[in-house]
């Protein structure tokens, strides 16, 4: 398998944001996500990709996709609008980002024709177990039986972004073999929104101890991993973030040399 530490360039795009900031929209992501790529190899090329890939040409997301060696989806401060879920549109403190929704259904779904690998990251989690079919939790901490996942925002980020609880490990998935012969790991946990129905074809990868979806992937697809915490928090301070995030480069990387040898 191809690694990080290849000297073959692989570009990874990041999905984008559409925020306004005073009277204009920025198309923008988060150093942290930029950061822990370029953290685990230095042949890597973060690419940010502008929250319109649904408004391109159909020759133009074909060229952009053939320069992608895999994507990261990330998480927001916005959520996924509930429509994408059939809950219509709830009154909530929650922010929505109807750019990013409309460009990264249609990047998903452009992404799994092409067989990229994908990172989904918790509201990318959300995204991808929404187009499958899934359905969301809107506010966790209001369902029974479930925790309370958010952060407390009065803590500084160090403490926000610390392991909060653990997560249990399906022994016949992908981050069991990662982790063994650990069965649990820690993770951090920052989201108010959660997998309530898993989508169609989905596997389990994790679950809290309240039995929150924590991660799945997909089977029979090249490398579609989707977690609910933050693996791209400093991942030279914290080794199993760095795995994760070390385990997706290396999948981008063997993309790339299988299609090499296609040439």
């Amino acid at each position: 398998m191809t690694t990080a530490n290849s000297n073959k360039t692989l570009v990874i795009g990041i999905c984008a944001d559409a925020q306004r900031h005073g009277a204009h929209v920025y198309h923008q992501a988060g150093d942290k996500y930029i950061r822990a790529l370029t953290s685990v190899g230095e042949n890597i090329v973060p690419l940010i990709l502008p929250a319109l890939f649904h408004e391109l040409s159909a020759s133009a997301r074909q060229r952009l996709l053939q320069s992608l060696d895999g994507v990261m989806l990330t998480g927001a401060y916005s959520n996924l609008d509930p429509s994408y879920y059939q809950q219509g549109h709830k009154l909530s403190d929650d922010q929505r980002d109807p750019q990013r929704d409309a460009s990264n259904w249609q990047l998903i779904k452009q992404l799994l024709d092409a067989h990229i690998p994908i990172l989904g990251i918790c509201r990318g989690l959300q995204e991808l177990n929404v187009y499958f079919g899934g359905t969301l939790h809107h506010r966790v901490h209001e369902v029974e039986g479930l925790q309370d996942h958010r952060e407390d925002k009065l803590q500084n980020l160090e403490t926000q972004y610390g392991y909060a609880h653990s997560i249990a490990l399906d022994d016949k998935g992908m981050l069991a073999d990662w982790f063994a012969p650990r069965q649990a790991i820690q993770v951090n946990s920052i989201h108010m929104q959660g997998i309530d129905k898993l989508g169609q074809g989905l596997q389990v990868e994790a679950l809290a101890a309240d039995g929150l979806v924590e991660a799945f992937s997909l089977p029979d697809y090249p490398f579609l991993l989707a977690v609910q915490w933050h693996p791209e928090w400093l991942p030279d301070q914290y080794a199993d973030n760095r795995r994760i995030i070390q385990g997706f480069v290396d999948a981008c990387g063997a993309l790339a040399a299988r299609n090499k040898q296609d040439v």
